[in-house]
């Protein structure tokens, strides 16, 4: 128990809720707080899942993104632009965010450490993300740039272990016996050590048969190897 205390708590500020602002009109847009995403370069670059941008989709190059901290889920959030999306990477479901100061004096989204490793079947880990909110109210100016809303957003974390493990198309993928919320996808999943170490991401499920049709099955993720070229890039290392 001391261990998933210290790793929940490690990881829940580098985890960000993401908005998606799509116009709607000449005066009007709709909002989707769709994904969330992890820290891997202290207020600069945050890796989610790339359906998040837009349900699996080449990114609308009109939207706009917004990421979301709410630090000790207490009452306030704190709001970074999205300014560029420096690895969009439709065949592994990986994104890099490129993110921009907030107006709050002070606040920062630190980076996780990062694990590059196969990790075995078995293995404790621990995942933090934000479960999709009811949207209330909305304000944006005439260029999209979010001005303030009405949603009740908070992380949540969990446990588990990796249940399984096998390639796809030559990239290792998790299975989780973890299930997770509409919103969750894109938060990190790590492992339950001091410090935690994301691996993976929340990303989808696999469809199993059922008497009553297919179903939603083990949730899983690929390896952040995946993209270990993509983040060396930019000068994100791991182990």
């Amino acid at each position: 128990m001391p261990h998933l205390v210290r790793a929940i708590a490690s990881l829940r500020p580098s985890v960000a809720a993401i908005l998606r602002l799509r116009p709607a009109g000449p005066t009007q847009c709709s909002a989707t707080l769709g994904g969330s995403a992890f820290c891997v370069v202290t207020d600069r670059y945050l890796v989610t899942a790339f359906h998040v941008l837009n349900g699996g989709q080449p990114r609308d190059v009109h939207d706009r993104f917004v990421a979301f901290v709410v630090p000790d889920n207490g009452e306030a959030a704190f709001h970074f632009p999205v300014t560029g999306f420096p690895v969009e990477r439709a065949d592994v479901d990986i994104a890099v965010l490129e993110i921009g100061p907030t107006s709050a004096s002070g606040l920062t989204i630190p980076a996780v450490a990062l694990s590059f490793d196969r990790w075995p079947d078995g293995a404790r880990v621990v995942t933090v993300g934000y479960p999709s909110p009811e949207i209330a109210g909305l304000a944006v100016d005439p260029h999209g740039t979010f001005l303030g809303g009405q949603f009740f957003l908070k992380s949540h974390a969990n446990e588990g272990i990796v249940s399984a493990q096998y390639d796809i198309a030559g990239t290792p993928v998790y299975e989780l016996n973890i299930g997770w919320h509409n919103g969750e996808s894109g938060g990190p999943i790590a492992t339950m050590s001091d410090p935690p170490r994301v691996f993976s991401l929340m990303q989808h499920y696999r469809n199993v048969q059922t008497p009553h049709g297919t179903m939603a099955g083990p949730h899983r993720g690929c390896a952040l190897s995946a993209i270990r070229r993509d983040l060396a890039a930019l000068g994100v290392a791991g182990e």
